[in-house]
């Protein structure tokens, strides 16, 4: 009697490259076009339900020709932290002499409480100078004003005889504006 065939169940099978392959995807092209789908639809959500903005408010007027002429003549300066109290100022005259300049200032207050002081330095250099009691009457130095009032007056300032900035600040000390003095 003869016995049906077995396998040999030591005996090598054939090794097959498709066997280590990852399986198939079945579908790649659907998420593609869900992702698609998803992103078109945000970019028309984005456009047409974003908040309509608001409209665009009118530009603030220029003064005009009066209103610049009445301003007067003087660099304009604000307060820091308040846009209510401004105002101009102007170097009127100044002459140097061996130790120092001696300047001749007006400051004008056009709006709410404006203080003021002085410091200059050389543009040659880092130093601030201070001014010094001794300048001709009427001699100025820090102050208050409130608006339409204005001062006029001197103030000598130890500083090497070169081009120079005098420098606005509140009477705290604290930097407004500055306007050059020729040397």
């Amino acid at each position: 009697m003869s016995q049906p065939w077995q396998q040999d169940p030591y005996q090598r099978r054939p090794v097959d490259i498709n066997a280590y392959a990852p399986p198939k995807r079945g579908g790649g092209g659907w998420w593609l076009a869900l992702v698609g789908i998803a992103l078109v639809g945000v970019v028309l959500a984005a456009l047409f339900l974003r908040p309509t903005p608001p409209a665009p408010s009118e530009p603030a007027p220029s003064p005009s020709a009066s209103e610049a002429a009445n301003a007067g003549p003087g660099m304009p300066f604000t307060m820091p932290g308040s846009t209510t109290s401004h105002g101009r100022w102007e170097v009127l005259d100044h002459s140097w002499d061996v130790d120092g300049v001696t300047l001749r200032v007006r400051v004008t207050a056009d709006g709410g409480r404006v203080s003021y002081g002085f410091v200059a330095f050389s543009n040659v250099g880092t130093e601030v100078y201070e001014p010094l009691p001794g300048a001709p009457d009427p001699e100025i130095g820090s102050g208050v004003l409130e608006a339409g009032q204005y001062v006029e007056g001197n103030l000598y300032i130890p500083l090497p005889r070169g081009d120079s900035t005098l420098i606005l600040t509140t009477a705290q000390g604290r930097q407004m504006s500055a306007l050059p003095i020729p040397g």
